[in-house]
């Protein structure tokens, strides 16, 4: 009896040595806990405040886009605007021309509203650079003596609508964009998009569909501006007091 007792004495000891064995190296082998990522409040958690990706630096670098990031600009001292469009359109006559005119007048006015501007001019073709990127496109208003620079684009979507019997119809629709870039800074301050729409009807006074059209697309075109002088306007009348 003593052998039996003796045997599973050694048999037990053995037992707990296994099991305290593989427990060691059980916890030998856990990875460390995640750390939480969503305990943003703490303010011991590290917040990322740096490209994880060294191939962002090669054009800005982490302490260029913090300093971007954390810049505060005022626009109350900033009267010149020179407007530049990027996407004039196609004028085949006198009246598409007339028209043309009409509308360009009517936003550089809806412009001049805001009583900060002492000058809203057009950029001079000559002036406008080949790369109409952002930097060009600075120093071009820069040369110009411009503190700020209203870049637009238009965009014209055409349903037509031709009847067997009856006058053909039209839709025209257009989409506008606009950013406007502090010279100074090089800050994109603001941007818009606006969109317009008319319908139009052939009229015995157009030569053919092809004037009606032309004339829609003008007319839209219009109105779309006009709407995005007006975000511009408040946009700059807010800023300024």
């Amino acid at each position: 009896m003593r052998g039996n007792s003796s045997k599973a004495s050694q048999l037990l000891v053995l037992v707990l040595i296994l099991l305290q064995t593989v427990g060691c190296a059980m916890k030998k082998s856990l990875p460390p806990p995640v750390p939480d990522l969503h305990q943003g409040n703490s303010e011991d958690t590290n917040r990322l405040q740096e490209s994880l990706f060294k191939g962002d630096q090669e054009i800005l670098s982490n302490q260029d886009i913090e300093r971007i990031l954390s810049a505060r600009i005022t626009l109350s001292d900033r009267h010149r605007l020179a407007v530049l469009g990027l996407n004039p359109r196609a004028i085949w006559s006198a009246e598409l021309a007339d028209l043309e005119a009409e509308h360009s007048e009517r936003f550089l006015q809806a412009l001049r509203s805001v009583t900060q501007l002492t000058q809203v001019r057009v950029m001079p073709t000559l002036l406008v650079p080949e790369k109409r990127t952002v930097p060009y496109l600075r120093e071009a208003a820069a040369r110009f003596q411009a503190d700020l620079l209203l870049v637009y684009s238009t965009r014209i979507q055409t349903f037509r609508r031709d009847r067997f019997i009856g006058t053909d119809e039209v839709r025209a629709r257009c989409l506008a964009e606009s950013v406007l870039l502090d010279v100074r800074s090089g800050i994109v301050a603001h941007t818009a998009r606006t969109a317009e729409g008319i319908a139009a009807r052939k009229s015995p006074g157009d030569l053919n569909f092809s004037e009606t059209i032309a004339k829609a697309e003008g007319d839209a075109t219009g109105k779309a501006l006009l709407k995005l002088a007006d975000t511009v306007v408040a946009y700059l009348q807010d800023a300024s007091k």
